[in-house]
């Protein structure tokens, strides 16, 4: 198996924010990343972890018909042995919705998948018919 700097055992996630960050957008974003992290089973041991996710800027932007909603996003892989940082890194994430309430939901959806596929956690997907009836 090759390398894989950001493949953790990821034991847990905590997702903070400025205070002008929604509340909605961060309790979301929190309940989507501990669901991947909780759905995700290793086969081999690795080097445990917590994330610490910081959401440490939002925008939003009119258009014509919706809007679109951004976020800067900082990622942080501590170690659960001895609480030292093991990596560190970033990105922005945007979504667009046609209404304004919708935004924050999108855009959390938006920052826990991209954080699942780069700890290669797995995400649960919506309820559909065959998972409510054959789960």
């Amino acid at each position: 198996m090759p390398a894989d700097n950001l493949l953790y055992d990821v034991r847990g996630a905590v997702v903070t924010a400025r205070a002008d960050v929604a509340h909605k957008l961060v309790a979301e974003t929190d309940r989507l990343v501990e669901e991947a992290i909780s759905a995700t089973v290793r086969q081999v041991s690795l080097p445990r972890t917590i994330l610490a996710v910081r959401i440490d800027h939002t925008a939003y932007m009119p258009l014509i018909i919706g809007g679109r909603h951004e976020a800067k996003v900082i990622v942080e892989a501590i170690s659960v042995g001895n609480g030292e940082p093991i990596a560190e890194g970033s990105f922005k994430a945007s979504a667009f919705a046609l209404d304004r309430t919708d935004g924050d939901t999108l855009l959390a959806e938006r920052i826990a998948r991209r954080i699942a596929a780069e700890f290669r956690l797995k995400e649960r997907g919506g309820t559909t018919l065959a998972t409510a009836l054959f789960p």
